[in-house]
């Protein structure tokens, strides 16, 4: 399996709180990235005052995808991909878990996410 971890993963692998199955596939999986948007969301929470963390968003993200062997995403926030995430379904009205989601089709990824909506795209699958 290849994992694409949403901010919310993200955020539970840091504190050690992933549910059984969450951390049983990011340890076998073939591959796990995270997406430029993670520290971009996470940004924001520091900023309007939602999430505290130790170090900037993007070293945090930075040290926590060397500690457990994550990947950056494989594609970046281009025009193309972006506009797929506009074409989505308006299930999510959340741009980052739209983009996650155009992402995860793009490169057939599977989304670790605590999430209930991203499950509802056509075409996705998520582990949580």
């Amino acid at each position: 399996m290849r994992l694409l971890l949403d901010t919310c993963a993200m955020i539970a692998l840091a504190e050690g709180n992933l549910p059984t199955a969450a951390a049983a596939a990011l340890e076998s999986a073939e591959k796990a990235v995270v997406s430029a948007v993670v520290p971009w969301e996470l940004g924001i929470k520091v900023k309007i005052g939602k999430l505290i963390l130790a170090e900037p968003p993007l070293i945090w993200v930075r040290s926590l995808s060397v500690a457990y062997q994550l990947d950056p995403v494989i594609e970046a926030l281009d025009a193309p991909l972006l506009c797929a995430a506009a074409e989505l379904p308006l299930l999510h009205r959340d741009p980052f878990d739209r983009i996650l989601v155009a992402t995860a089709l793009a490169h057939h990824l599977t989304i670790l996410t605590s999430d209930r909506i991203i499950p509802e795209y056509p075409g996705i699958e998520t582990v949580w």
